[in-house]
């Protein structure tokens, strides 16, 4: 039997279009999407909704997403109605959340009790590659759903970091719900789905989007967090998009400090000089700020490497290592000892941790590995 109330959803998800504008002015003023449809070409609603929306108001009705929601539970996908128990309850708040997402995977992982997003990169430096496995590692290790796009690059590291761990995780697609992009990562997602993950999209299956439904995606990604961790990123990209977003949410935000002289990390760099953003050279401050107490870290990422003389290192990195010593210090006299400023310290050290030569500790205590 179809499901009246979930073709009322399916009509306002189709009304308001991609990206939601205006979904929860109308929620607020109608309280239910069959509601609206009973009021449409009963009084003037030019100032509620844009001439697009009025007219795909009028136009369609319920009952043609009949055919839809069929074809949905055909493909094993669930649909999620914002008015539903399983729906995640970081977005009903928002003034443009979907009134509908489509879910493939494990549901509960979409309301896990501390989540955090991931972002970076889609073509990450080996350093970037290293710090998401490190910090991801951490995250997952903890029990931490890792909230990411699916994309190539830093987005991949996030979704894999969860996987190795057993961790709940959650890919955003910009895609409809039955398309992977890029197509190679079909296994990854595969995985997520048989494990403790879910893939979610506000795109019904078929339906064709464009570049812009991965710029629309990010918002949901940084609202299903509740904080954002950028790994690297350049200071104009699709990551500092979902950063705009998770700033506009109320998201508290953490960047990976970077080398200075890599564009690659402008934007993160630039976060942290103009104070939009914490450092998170390890998941220690991340994990604090989610109230969960770090565990000691036996060893600095899951693909550390032994330290070598030989190592390309850059020169902040290497006056660093020269200031470390067996015995921890924080970062204060360890910047002093080596000459640089603090910001400069946190990305050396950075370098050094995914390098295996640098061990971080409690309370920012760092000392050789």
């Amino acid at each position: 039997m179809t499901d009246r109330r979930q073709l009322e959803w399916l009509w306002l998800s189709a009304v308001l279009g991609p990206g939601a504008a205006h979904c929860g002015r109308v929620l607020a003023l109608y309280g239910t999407p069959g509601e609206l449809y009973e009021a449409v070409g009963k009084g003037d609603m030019s100032g509620l909704l844009t001439p697009a929306q009025l007219r795909r108001a009028e136009q369609l009705t319920p009952e043609r997403f009949a055919p839809l929601l069929a074809r949905c539970h055909h493909m094993g996908v669930r649909v999620l109605c914002q008015d539903e128990e399983d729906y995640p309850a970081r977005l009903t708040a928002l003034s443009d959340a979907p009134p509908v997402l489509y879910c493939t995977g494990d549901v509960s992982a979409l309301s896990q009790p501390a989540a955090v997003a991931m972002i970076g990169s889609r073509r990450p430096s080996s350093y970037g590659v290293e710090a998401a496995a490190l910090i991801g590692g951490q995250l997952a290790q903890a029990g931490v759903c890792l909230v990411s796009g699916l994309a190539d690059g830093l987005d991949s590291e996030a979704h894999k970091a969860a996987v190795a761990a057993g961790a709940p995780t959650v890919g955003v697609l910009g895609t409809a719900i039955d398309k992977t992009y890029p197509v190679t990562n079909r296994r990854l997602r595969s995985e997520m789905e048989q494990g403790c993950g879910a893939v979610i999209s506000e795109f019904a299956p078929g339906e064709a989007t464009g570049a812009g439904g991965f710029l629309q995606r990010n918002r949901i990604i940084a609202a299903l967090a509740d904080a954002v961790c950028v790994v690297e990123a350049r200071q104009k990209s699709g990551t500092m998009n979902t950063v705009g977003h998770a700033k506009r949410y109320g998201r508290t935000v953490f960047a990976v400090p970077g080398a200075i002289f890599s564009p690659l990390c402008g934007g993160t760099n630039q976060l942290l000089e103009e104070g939009q953003a914490y450092a998170a050279p390890s998941a220690a401050p991340i994990l604090r700020h989610l109230g969960i107490e770090p565990a000691p870290q036996k060893s600095v990422s899951r693909r550390a490497r032994p330290a070598a003389p030989n190592l390309n290192l850059s020169a902040e990195a290497k006056a660093m290592q020269k200031a470390l010593t067996s015995q921890a210090q924080g970062l204060e006299p360890l910047a002093k000892a080596a000459g640089l400023s603090a910001g400069q310290a946190l990305a050396a050290l950075m370098e050094l941790e995914v390098s295996g030569i640098a061990v971080s500790g409690a309370g920012g205590q760092y000392r050789r590995a």
